[in-house]
């Protein structure tokens, strides 16, 4: 198995990270807890405010998906609004985005990875708690998007799969179910063995695309060196936000 744990500028390379390898940082809910590090890194995540451009979000996912919605009518501009306001990432993404699915930029997969780099990035420098979060996580781990539970392409896009660690929780989920173990105890002891004794069980593949970012934002933090964005990219969509096109002059002139 090629150890491929520094390939974080290859957004769309494919990748297979055997955990008895590499030491993989694999988060999958907010509360997560990976060797005494908290891996509140993910884009549903609450509670790391911060500003794009001027525009304050409450959690990254919703500011990923305004850019979906870019199109300056007062439809598009209602639903930015919504965004703004919604604290809640799941919430953004399934009861924002998803009914309105028919009125997303039909160009939205040409710049949505190049606006997702952007986001994260605007994120680190716009909240220190979250930029530490992410330096805690040591720089020779894989941080790794684990959608092994998530069906459809986008779970092997943005994550990965580890099909060994998922018959585990399955087979697990059972013999406890059948012992009598309530669903909250389950998932407590389910979670206590993902991240514990099952930390290096199984193959994680994907193109781990979120991962990626999320590694390259943290080198950027370390080093203080930017991370690589395709700024032609995002200046090319025409991207704005309640109204007011993106400039990406800042952070295009730092990187």
């Amino acid at each position: 198995m090629v150890d491929k744990r520094m390939n974080f500028s290859d957004l769309y390379c494919e990748e297979a990270y055997d955990a008895s390898l590499v030491v993989c940082c694999a988060f999958c809910r907010g509360t997560d807890v990976w060797h005494g590090i908290e891996l509140s890194v993910g884009n549903m995540v609450s509670g790391y405010p911060f500003e794009v451009e001027g525009v304050r979000f409450l959690n990254s996912e919703s500011a990923y998906i305004a850019a979906a919605f870019s199109l300056g009518t007062d439809e598009h501009l209602a639903i930015q609004r919504e965004l703004v306001d919604c604290s809640n990432g799941f919430l953004a993404k399934k009861g924002i985005r998803r009914p309105n699915t028919h009125l997303m930029r039909r160009d939205w997969e040409q710049f949505n990875v190049a606006w997702m780099q952007y986001v994260v990035w605007c994120k680190c420098l716009g909240n220190n708690d979250f930029a530490r979060k992410l330096m805690s996580i040591p720089r020779e781990a894989v941080i790794i998007e684990n959608s092994s539970f998530q069906c459809g392409h986008a779970s092997t896009f943005w994550g990965t799969r580890n099909e060994e660690l998922r018959r585990l929780t399955l087979s697990l989920k059972r013999e406890l179910k059948a012992q009598g173990w309530s669903k909250a105890a389950i998932k407590r002891e389910v979670d206590a063995r993902r991240l514990g004794e099952w930390s290096n069980v199984g193959v994680f593949r994907g193109y781990n695309v979120m991962g990626k970012i999320l590694m390259g934002c943290r080198e950027a933090l370390l080093t203080g060196v930017p991370p690589t964005i395709d700024y032609d990219c995002l200046n090319a969509a025409g991207i704005t936000l309640l109204g007011r096109p993106m400039t990406f002059a800042a952070l295009a002139k730092a990187g």
